[in-house]
Formats: structure tokens, C-alpha cells, sequence
């Protein structure tokens, strides 16, 4: 009896996994835009998914900020507002640049690259999803690369929400090529300071790129707190 209940567990895990993943991407590419308002039966049926699952899922993504549960009317996409980005941006702007000091000497450099080398002409959806995935892999890195863990589970923190506005700030509807090219070489300014050794040089890199993703965002990301029906 216990194997079988083992057994049942997995499968609902995994397909807890499964919707975490199709629900996650679906707000990350504005398929379930800031603001949707939606119940967990209109979740479900949309995405074919069974409802634990899709409940499991929804848990999940509120503990990372990405959904807000509205009590007796479902939940909300988390909404985009002007507080919201400067109070991510100022904490990344506190202490990235920092943490990149502290990478010195400790990151792989040649990891950092492959991880850029994700095209920024992206253009259709899964595209844009391996961008943002390669994105997050590449500062994750270098925090895990200072060897201070609670600073990189914070910075894990804010990861989640971070996919959402870097695919809006640089492929939403406004955003350009040369905006993105200008992303990519910030990475690689960050990695030549890697490679000098160069302290300075690594957190005035990595102020600049936190603060053209700042622009960027404020730029192009719909800032609204009006709730969108997903019906």
C-alpha cells in the first residue's frame, strides 16, 4: 500500500511540475497578460490540466510573486506596477554589483559565455523562453560563484519575476534589436571583467546592465493595475 501511495504522489508531483511550467511560461510570454483576473476551473480548462495540478501550481507561482489569490474570486496575474520595479531594481541594484566583486577569481568564465551565446534576434516563443532561461542561468552563476549562499537564494528570489520583465523589456511589443544587441554586450562587458580580474570593473558592469534593464522595463512592460478578465 505504501508503494502504490508512493506512486500516486510522484505522478501528481510531476504533473504539479508539468502545469508549473505551462502556466509559468504563459505569464512569462504575456499569454496570461499583467492584471488577468481568472478562476482555478478557467485555468484548467484552458490549459487541459487536472485541478490539483493546477491548484499545486498556482501555490507555487504565488510564493514567487507571479499570482496573487483573491479571496472568493480566484487569482490574479501579479500586476506590473511602477513600486513594484523600483523596489526589485533597487535591491538588485544594492547588491549585484557586489556580488560580481565577489565572483572574482571563483566564476567560469567559459560557462558565462555559452550561457550568452543564446540569440537575441529570438523571435517566436520558445526562442524567447530559452533566452530568459540562459538569462537567469548566467546571474545565477555568478552569485553561486561568491559562495555565499543566502545572497544567491535571494537573488533566486527575485529570479522568477526577473524572466517576466527581462521578456517584456526585450521582446515585448516596443522592444528593439539594437536594444537587445546593447543587452549582450553588457553580458560580455561583465565577463571581460571576469577574465581581468577586475573588481571595479565587474560591479560598474553589472550597476550599468541592471540599470539599462531598469529602462527598458519601464519603457515596454504594460504598467496597469486594472484587472483583466481572462473570460
Amino acid at each position: 500500500m505504501a508503494k502504490a501511495f508512493s506512486r500516486i504522489d510522484a505522478q501528481s508531483e510531476r504533473q504539479s511540475d508539468q502545469a508549473l511550467k505551462l502556466i509559468k511560461n504563459a505569464i512569462i510570454l504575456c499569454q496570461l497578460p499583467p492584471g488577468t483576473s481568472f478562476s482555478e476551473a478557467e485555468l484548467s480548462g484552458r490549459f487541459g490540466l487536472a485541478r490539483a495540478a493546477t491548484r499545486a501550481a498556482l501555490m507555487r507561482l504565488a510564493e514567487v510573486g507571479l499570482v496573487e489569490p483573491v479571496a472568493r474570486h480566484g487569482f490574479l496575474v501579479t500586476p506590473i506596477t511602477v513600486a513594484s520595479i523600483r523596489e526589485l531594481f533597487e535591491l538588485r541594484l544594492m547588491i549585484e554589483p557586489q556580488a560580481a566583486a565577489l565572483a572574482i577569481g571563483k566564476v567560469d568564465v567559459a560557462k558565462l559565455r555559452k550561457l550568452n551565446s543564446s540569440a537575441h534576434l529570438a523571435g517566436n516563443d520558445s526562442q524567447q523562453l530559452d533566452f530568459v532561461e540562459d538569462n537567469r542561468a548566467f546571474h545565477a552563476e555568478i552569485a553561486a560563484a561568491t559562495g555565499n549562499h543566502r545572497l544567491f537564494r535571494l537573488l533566486e528570489s527575485l529570479a522568477d519575476e526577473m524572466q517576466r520583465l527581462v521578456r517584456l523589456g526585450l521582446f515585448g511589443a516596443s522592444g528593439s534589436e539594437a536594444e537587445r544587441h546593447n543587452a549582450d554586450s553588457q553580458h560580455e562587458a561583465l565577463i571581460a571583467a571576469f577574465e581581468a580580474g577586475d573588481r571595479e570593473g565587474a560591479k560598474n558592469a553589472a550597476r550599468h546592465h541592471i540599470e539599462h534593464a531598469r529602462m527598458l522595463v519601464l519603457n515596454h512592460a504594460p504598467i496597469s493595475n486594472s484587472p483583466i478578465s481572462l473570460t
